[in-house]
């Protein structure tokens, strides 16, 4: 039969396997981000062409970003960095090419691609002979996210 010091010792054990789970723990550190879900204001289907902006809506796992990127262009040509925030907004969003969504009403599909970094430790580089210590920044998956631009009211 076991001691109750003994009972105590695993109580304590499980206690802190409960408050600490070890996923939780390995997620924060050192895991690239990852994009797990990603809309444009929330899912919302339509949203007015004269709109001043667009919430990008999106969830993560891994480490907690440090940068996003935001691009009508898969390849991200011309897109910058920005300081990563949890919800982004896109004041730049309209384009007026597209799809048509509905043809009862005036509107094209606006699609929109997001990217977003961590750094998860320094990595080193020679530079002129000279080793340095970098952040060293890792890419998530990229996503992408479509909503329809509405202009003028339905026939």
């Amino acid at each position: 039969m076991a001691s109750p010091a003994r009972h105590l010792r695993v109580a304590v054990l499980l206690a802190f396997i409960i408050a600490h789970p070890v996923g939780a723990v390995a997620q924060r550190s050192g895991q690239p981000p990852v994009l797990t879900a990603f809309s444009i204001n929330a899912g919302g289907d339509t949203v007015s062409a004269t709109a001043v902006a667009v919430a990008l809506v999106h969830t993560t796992v891994g480490a907690r970003p440090s940068d996003y990127r935001v691009s009508r262009r898969a390849d991200f040509l011309g897109a910058e960095w920005q300081a990563y925030t949890d919800t982004p907004v896109l004041r730049d969003w309209y384009e007026a090419t597209g799809d048509a969504c509905d043809p009862t009403r005036p509107s094209h599909r606006v699609t929109l691609y997001l990217q977003v970094r961590a750094t998860v430790g320094e990595e080193v580089r020679i530079v002129d002979g000279q080793r340095q210590l970098r952040p060293a920044r890792v890419e998530s998956n990229v996503l992408k996210a479509s909503i329809c631009a509405r202009s003028g009211r339905p026939r």
